[in-house]
């Protein structure tokens, strides 16, 4: 009787195993695929703040354009 109750509960252990290793393939595709998710988005993001550097650099540009422009303007109308 021992050795059918420690048969059944092999088996049973087995079963688990084998349930959690099915469980373990599925959670590691999931995890892969958010990885790639992320991995995308942070392409993404770095792209978006390439570009808004650039705007800053061209909204720096055009500030202190201006900024001579008012200079020379405020120059020749004191002359």
């Amino acid at each position: 009787m021992k050795n059918v109750i420690t048969s059944l509960l092999l088996a049973l252990l087995v079963v688990a195993v084998i349930l959690l290793s099915e469980d373990l393939k599925e959670q590691e595709a999931l995890l892969d695929e958010l990885v790639d998710k992320h991995n995308e988005h942070l392409k993404y993001t770095e792209a978006q703040m390439d570009v808004l550097i650039s705007h800053q650099k061209d909204i720096t540009s055009i500030y202190e354009y201006l900024g001579e422009v008012q200079a020379r303007r405020s120059f020749v109308s004191y002359r």
